[in-house]
């Protein structure tokens, strides 16, 4: 073959093929490019469909044609390769090129060969999952709370600013209204009624700046903080180095006492400690709880955790107590990066725009500390508003062609962007207890009514959507679900004790149905499930619902194994 001609891989196999002794014997041949044959089995198969040769040939043609392919590529890489070191010996120069050539395309292809990331986006997260796991982990805690503390301490003198503004304004319409017709006139209350609303808004959009440029400040510092403290640790044997600079600079951090709080020029409280609703610990806990094993599958079972209690849902995400936090950031952090996440389902409102019942109360326990290592809650929120208009928009197109009745009927109501049964993830660092918020968009005033005991079946979009979320679970390393057994969050005057019975035995029994499936999907891996009743339930409705579980569930049962001779007689 000519060293100048480029050879494309073309080649031409011949078999000969004998049928029988007495019959002639029989040339096949046919063109291969062994650069572009992945399966000789298929092309084998192909080629005698088409010529219609016996099925007895068909284990010696395999194994012909692979050798062929096999020797030929080898071969033609070997011819390319001796062109390619002559064309080197003929031009020393060329070697730096060939040299960089291949190097990009190894760091480009393999993780090993990469060179380190200088990224500090994508160096934090393992500069924490480092420091976190190390003897420095007392140190970032305290970094942690004390950056909460400014943040709470800001959202107090926030929240006691907006609180003289209201009440200033409250005496000054009311002396306009007790003196309407002497010193002023319906006009000037108007007038004063407009001004205070601008000027609430004013001291909000200010307020709200200034936690903005806070929190922005103190992620930037952290995430700063942590990636050279890493370092520093990296450098030093992984061990505390007293007399370094980082450690000590996070020493001065926690030692200070004041972090840069910005503070509004008006309406400003003094530097007294000042309690904000904003930064408010869980004060009601788990008033009553019983924990169960259970084990689930036909043939291969799976032990689970089960829990039923009666709390608050958002216990999970608020901190106890300045006492307690440390410990609960502690256990939170560690399985930050862990295949051994932490979920809860929260029922939320379609329309993502606005904020209301229990996600405004989620949303101010978000804005009680800084997000270090996710986005902000208001912009996953925005990310998932631009997306549900992308789907929203598709899912109009596929009504198009429906009747005209139907179209209107589907979109009649839909104030939202989403559906009762979708759902939407945010990512969190700074809650208490868990990792993942899965908002599900239900009816939630609807779910709570008496029709909806026959209503709500197993094929209900909220059930179905807790189906699609107990999926997403399995796929992701999510051990821990904590999920709103009643499917509300508080009680109504028309839930009854047999309401709460028949709402919970269809819950369990779909969440049953649901982990068997996960075990399909996951190979079954043992996980918790924390079944949440809202508080004010009575102690005769929990018993019932405590001995119903067990009904539902399979659940482990102590086992005497002590031999027969050696048990005590009974009486």
């Amino acid at each position: 073959m000519n060293g100048n001609t480029l050879d494309n891989g073309d080649r031409t196999f011949e078999y000969v093929v004998s049928t029988g002794s007495n019959k002639p014997i029989q040339e096949l041949r046919f063109p291969v490019n062994v650069l572009k044959v992945f399966d000789v089995r298929e092309l084998v198969a192909r080629v005698m469909n088409f010529h219609r040769i016996p099925c007895f040939v068909e284990t010696e043609l395999n194994m012909k044609l692979k050798k062929f392919v096999d020797n030929e590529r080898m071969n033609l890489h070997d011819h390319q390769a001796a062109l390619l070191l002559q064309k080197i010996r003929d031009d020393p120069t060329l070697i730096e090129h060939v040299a960089k050539v291949v190097s990009d395309k190894y760091e480009n292809s393999w993780q090993e060969h990469a060179p380190p990331c200088l990224s500090q986006s994508n160096n934090f997260p393992l500069a924490y999952h480092h420091l976190i796991h190390s003897t420095a982990m007392q140190n970032l805690l305290q970094l942690e709370k004390k950056y909460h503390n400014a943040v709470s301490k800001f959202l107090a003198d926030k929240e006691q600013s907006l609180s003289n503004m209201r009440e200033r304004h409250r005496m000054e319409m009311s002396r306009a209204c007790d003196n309407v017709g002497f010193a002023y006139t319906t006009e000037d209350v108007s007038i004063l009624a407009t001004k205070q609303l601008a000027d609430s808004n004013r001291l909000e959009k200010q307020w709200k700046d200034n936690y903005r440029k806070l929190t922005e400040k103190q992620k930037q510092e952290y995430c700063d903080v942590v990636v050279r403290f890493s370092k520093e640790m990296k450098e030093n044997e992984d061990k505390l180095n007293e007399n370094g600079n980082i450690f000590m600079e996070v020493q001065k951090i926690i030692d200070s006492s004041s972090l840069g709080i910005p503070v509004s020029p008006r309406d400003a409280t003094d530097e007294r400690d000042v309690v904000s609703e904003n930064s408010v610990t869980a004060s009601s806990g788990i008033s009553m709880e019983e924990s169960f094993t259970i084990n689930l599958g036909a043939q291969l079972k799976t032990m689970h955790n089960i829990r039923l209690m009666v709390a608050d849902m958002l216990y999970f995400c608020r901190y106890s107590d300045d006492g307690e936090m440390e410990a609960q950031r502690f256990q939170t952090a560690m399985s930050l990066y862990s295949n051994s996440l932490s979920a809860i389902i929260l029922l939320s409102d379609k329309n993502l725009k606005q904020c209301s019942g229990i996600e405004k109360d989620f949303r101010t326990v978000c804005e009680s500390s800084t997000e270090f290592h996710f986005d902000s809650l208001d912009e996953q929120v925005a990310r998932v508003n631009e997306h549900a208009m992308v789907v929203r928009q598709s899912r109009s197109q596929t009504l198009i062609n429906t009747d005209l009745n139907e179209r209107n009927s589907s979109l009649e109501g839909e104030q939202g962007v989403l559906t009762e049964g979708d759902f939407y993830i945010t990512k969190h660092s700074n809650l208490s207890q868990v990792h993942l918020v899965f908002h599900l968009v239900a009816e939630e005033s609807q779910l709570r009514t008496k029709a909806s005991l026959t209503n709500v079946t197993s094929r209900h979009h909220v059930i179905l959507g807790m189906r699609h979320i107990m999926k997403v679970a399995s796929s992701h390393d999510i051990r821990t679900i904590t999920i709103p057994l009643l499917l509300c969050h508080e009680l109504s005057e028309e839930i009854t004790f047999q309401w709460c019975v028949k709402r919970a035995e269809l819950v369990m029994k779909c969440v049953k149905g649901f982990m068997m499936e996960m075990a399909t999907w996951d190979g079954g891996i043992s996980r918790t499930i924390q079944f949440v009743i809202p508080p004010g339930v009575s102690e005769e409705a929990f018993d019932k619902l405590r001995s119903a579980l067990p009904e539902v569930f399979r659940t482990t049962s102590t086992r005497d194994l002590t031999p027969a001779h050696k048990k005590l007689p009974t009486r």
